[in-house]
């Protein structure tokens, strides 16, 4: 009987799961999918290439990616890309095992990318993963997924690189707002405080000094050593505004906030997107909402 079930179960599995492609394969007229690995990265995708593909992100808008468990339908939508496209730097760290078994094109933008190393505690010497937090990284990401997506395909090389040059001039105007709004920003209060240390190719790209809680991702444990450390260099240079990221807990920031009597600037966008009803459902509008809470948090 055990046996029946167990059998009956795999049937209406892979039933289910084959129903599913037919739905996907009738809906998007058989258009080839690039899987990504999580919304920010398959949003930077779409603007390259439009229409003409089915881009997917394996992650939900607001989950957190670097302990992400893959499901049967993950396997399933990677069965169907002809390419999975990751961050890299370890941020993805299911990644390996995920297409291990998969035959699907790989590219991981890391490769293409001069990281910036995490300075200390269980992750010292490690890269820093999150570069797109940065508009000048941004631009550099639009470069190696055109010149990667055109080498998998290479006639739609041109297609790839026009929509590319657009969706750059985008990220171009952003960058340079952000970078006239630090320049003409007082040196005392280019302090960026948040709670994860995620923001380093930021503060590295537009001259502001880092401060955070931990110093990359959550499991990380705050020390009382490092929360009075931040509590006293808020309150020796006076800072206006401290930060948190949307996919954790302010509570402990909010304590640095009610501690020093600075204002709690709001919760920034970092490893995930927003559903398209909240203020960061695109890369763009995320790195607009970012620095724009940093520009009235700072001021």
């Amino acid at each position: 009987m055990r046996k029946n079930i167990i059998f009956l179960s795999l049937v209406i599995l892979i039933s289910l799961a084959s129903a599913s492609c037919r739905r996907i394969s009738n809906r998007n007229d058989d258009k080839e999918v690039i899987l990504a690995s999580f919304t920010v990265l398959a949003d930077i995708i779409k603007n390259i290439a439009k229409d003409d593909f089915v881009v997917r992100s394996i992650t939900k808008p607001g989950v957190e990616v670097h302990g992400y468990q893959p499901t049967p339908s993950d396997l399933v939508d990677a069965s169907r890309a002809f390419v999975f496209v990751d961050n890299g730097f370890g941020f993805e760290l299911w990644a390996e095992k995920f297409v291990s078994n998969l035959q699907v094109k790989r590219i991981s933008v890391a490769e293409d990318l001069d990281p910036i190393f995490i300075s200390e505690d269980f992750y010292k010497g490690k890269p820093n993963p999150h570069a797109w937090i940065s508009p000048k990284r941004g631009l550099l990401y639009v470069d190696i997924l055109v010149e990667s997506l055109s080498e998998l395909r290479p006639s739609k090389r041109s297609f790839f690189e026009e929509n590319g040059k657009i969706y750059k001039e985008k990220l171009s105007e952003i960058d340079k707002e952000f970078s006239l709004f630090i320049n003409n920003l007082n040196k005392d209060r280019r302090y960026l405080v948040s709670c994860e240390g995620a923001f380093s190719y930021l503060t590295n790209d537009y001259g502001l000094e880092e401060v955070y809680l931990w110093p990359v991702n959550a499991e990380s444990q705050i020390t009382p050593k490092r929360m009075a450390k931040t509590i006293s260099l808020v309150k020796d240079k006076n800072l206006p505004s401290v930060f948190c990221e949307s996919t954790v807990s302010n509570e402990s920031q909010m304590v640095i906030a009610n501690e020093t009597g600075a204002n709690f600037g709001g919760n920034l966008f970092v490893d995930s997107l927003s559903d398209d009803s909240g203020p960061a459902s695109s890369y763009i509008q995320m790195l607009r909402h970012n620095l724009d809470l940093i520009k009235k948090g700072l001021y």
